[in-house]
Parts: C-alpha cells; sequence; structure tokens
C-alpha cells in the first residue's frame, strides 16, 4: 500500500514538472515574436544634404625670409635677425603669440651646376612662420612684414571663426532633404514615412585655399588685395525612418 501511494505521488510530481516545463515553452516564444515583430517594421533609410554659403574672415598665411651667405654661420645669423624683426612687426600689427607657428626652418648647400662639377657658391637659410590674421587686416600685414625682410610668401587659406550658426542652418536643411527625400520614395511605394528611428551626421568643411606666392624683389606697399570669396559649410546626415 505504501508502495502504491508513493508511486502516485512521484507521477503526479513528475506531471507537474512536465506541465512547468510546457507553460515555460508556451511563454518564451510569445515574447520572442514579439520583438521579431519590432525589429521587422518596415524601414527607409535616405541621405539628406544641407550646404550653407559664408564668407571667411579668418585668413592663414605662411610668411618666411630665404638669406644666402658664403658661409652656414653668415646665412643664417642674416635669417634670425630678419625673423625677429619679422616676428616683432607681427606682434606689433596684432597678431597674438598663439597665432605665430613656425613650420620650416631649413639650411642647406647651394651648388653652381653651370661646369662640370658642382661648385659651391655658399648656403642658403629658410624660415617660416605660419600666421593667423584676419581677412580685413592681411593686405596691410604682408606690405609690413615685407618691410622688415620678408621675402617668402605663400599658403593663403581662409576659414570662419565662428562655424556654428552656419553649421546650424546646415543641419536643418540637410533634415529637410531627407525627409523630402523619404516622402517621395514612400509615395512611389504607396507607403507613408513614420517616425525618425537613427540620424548619423557627417560635417564637411569646404575650403579654397588661394595660390599666393610673393617673390622676393616685392616692393613694399604695393598692397596685394586679398579677396576671400565664399566658402561652404556642408552637413550631410542618414537618416532611418520607419515606413509604414
Amino acid at each position: 500500500m505504501n508502495t502504491r501511494n508513493s508511486i502516485i505521488g512521484w507521477s503526479l510530481a513528475l506531471l507537474l514538472i512536465v506541465g512547468f516545463g510546457i507553460a515555460s515553452l508556451v511563454i518564451l516564444p510569445r515574447g520572442s515574436a514579439a520583438q521579431t515583430d519590432t525589429e521587422s517594421r518596415k524601414r527607409i533609410s535616405v541621405t539628406g544634404r544641407g550646404e550653407v554659403k559664408v564668407t571667411p574672415d579668418i585668413a592663414y598665411v605662411t610668411i618666411g625670409v630665404n638669406t644666402n651667405a658664403a658661409d652656414a654661420k653668415s646665412a643664417l645669423s642674416d635669417n634670425n635677425a630678419k625673423m625677429n624683426a619679422l616676428i616683432e612687426q607681427l606682434k606689433a600689427a596684432g597678431i597674438a603669440e598663439a597665432d605665430i607657428q613656425t613650420t620650416n626652418l631649413n639650411i642647406s648647400p647651394s651648388y653652381d651646376y653651370s661646369g662640370n662639377t658642382p661648385v659651391l657658391k655658399g648656403y642658403d637659410v629658410i624660415n617660416s612662420v605660419r600666421v593667423k590674421v584676419s581677412v580685413s587686416d592681411a593686405g596691410g600685414l604682408l606690405d609690413k612684414v615685407v618691410e622688415v625682410g620678408a621675402n617668402n610668401i605663400s599658403g593663403l587659406s581662409f576659414d570662419v571663426a565662428d562655424p556654428a550658426k552656419s553649421l546650424e542652418a546646415a543641419r536643418q536643411a540637410a533634415i529637410k532633404d531627407a525627409q523630402l527625400r523619404a516622402e517621395q520614395y514612400a509615395a512611389v511605394s504607396n507607403a507613408q514615412v513614420g517616425e525618425v528611428l537613427v540620424i548619423s551626421e557627417t560635417v564637411t568643411p569646404v575650403t579654397y585655399p588661394v595660390a599666393f606666392q610673393e617673390s622676393r624683389d616685392m616692393a613694399a606697399g604695393s598692397g596685394a588685395p586679398i579677396q576671400p570669396g565664399q566658402q561652404s559649410q556642408v552637413i550631410e546626415v542618414q537618416v532611418i525612418f520607419e515606413l509604414k
């Protein structure tokens, strides 16, 4: 009798365990199906582009001194004197020390190759600084540095000191462009654009450097005109919309 009751008890326990297992198996697929339904919503991915034209107010220019002498020491001494005068002139013109950066210092022998054998003529020294200056002051600054011995001016380029406003306008234009593109694609697909799911951004500032090379024979006071023109601030956004 006791043995029969034990067998019945174990049988009931086993049925309960199996029952709970079946219940668990029923619950899990329901959650998985809901997740799959969410992930399988139709989507459309488009690229929007926004471009804003701005007038640069900052100029970057490389200004240097080239010197030559029979020996390296004399060439360097002459160059140092002129570069010190150049830097003092830059500071006197209101250029901050943080906006003056040495970009090149080179000492090299100079040879005469007119004969069969190269003949040492002397030594060339080149020292250059990269200067940040307002566009409105750039032309006058070039006159001033030539007065103190600068004879190599190159690499003129432009930028915008505070691009925040133009970038904000470009972002707004890019989002509107993306929305318009999505609606056009949806219309031909007999669908509607839903909520925004993902936005990613690419900033592409387009600069236009100006080729400008000054000769060492430039006369002071010639007043080189500086025309910054315009440049573009470009924003591209990749937007994923829900497609209903």
